[in-house]
């Protein structure tokens, strides 16, 4: 639980917000306002410093899951009000990609889109220092369109995206960008290629991240989404079932990414598990 001692005002900021994994009675509760005060309060002097302080913005410190929902968004809008004034920075580009994907994520189309476009010339394609930020602020707004359905375009970004990722090192960085990559070529009929790039994300988010992680975890779960797309329905089940019983395990059954799951493997078994 995090409050910071302020009095909220008229719009409903004094109220508690969840949007983790964290579980308990009072567990993964927070003001949006206080988040956003202990996410701004300190300074920082190096790259991994500015990595630490923005992840405030995003993931909670206890469960270490990205936030959700409601809190999700209207933390991405305070981080947005905190950076705007820094022209030129990739901490506002981040800010407003961050909020950019989850006004995707709304349909919110147009609003994102204005978002995007302005955050994007706040840095150089060309500045090796930003690319960091390109990725993951690009890879995010892709998965965000193909989420709402729409696959073209999210491949489009990806792929303006390309050159900047094979110059990175980050290969965290290359597992999200493969998975999302192989979910919109499947979504644009490209199955067998989606199956084959599908692998090679669900690989490289082992090795980064761990064979039981939420990132690995995920990588699967696209991967069973593409089986089913090319009408391998029984793989996609067989593989649905053992990332379900490993997230239940490690995060819980109430946690966004099982739910996730168990809703895939109910629509392909055709009854609630």
């Amino acid at each position: 639980y995090i409050c910071m001692d302020r009095e909220g005002g008229p719009d409903g900021s004094a109220l508690p917000l969840r949007g983790c994994a964290c579980r308990g009675p009072s567990a993964g509760f927070v003001h949006v306002d206080c988040l956003a005060e202990m996410a701004a309060r300190d300074e920082y002097m190096t790259v991994e410093g500015r990595d630490e302080q923005l992840n405030r913005w995003w993931v909670c410190g206890i469960c270490h899951q990205h936030f959700a929902g409601v809190l999700a968004i209207e933390s991405a809008r305070r981080q947005w009000r905190h950076h705007r004034e820094a022209p030129g920075s990739t901490d506002k580009y981040q800010a407003f990609g961050s909020l950019a994907a989850h006004l995707l994520r709304l349909e919110e189309f147009d609003v994102a889109e204005r978002l995007y476009v302005e955050a994007r010339r706040s840095v150089a394609d060309d500045d090796p220092l930003c690319h960091g930020v390109i990725l993951s602020t690009e890879i995010a707004r892709a998965g965000a369109l193909i989420t709402v359905g729409r696959p073209r375009d999210g491949l489009e970004t990806l792929s303006s995206i390309r050159p900047i990722m094979d110059l990175s090192a980050d290969a965290p960085c290359r597992a999200v960008y493969e998975k999302m990559m192989s979910l919109a070529l499947a979504g644009v009929g490209r199955v067998d290629e989606a199956l084959r790039v599908a692998a090679d994300a669900v690989e490289l988010a082992r090795a980064s991240y761990g064979p039981q992680s939420e990132a690995t975890l995920d990588a699967m779960t696209a991967r069973a989404q593409i089986l089913t797309a090319s009408g391998r329905v029984e793989d996609a089940k067989e593989t649905l079932r053992h990332i379900l019983a490993e997230s239940t395990r490690v995060f819980g059954r109430d946690h966004e990414g099982t739910r996730n799951v168990l809703w895939h493997l109910t629509a392909l078994t055709g009854w609630a598990l």
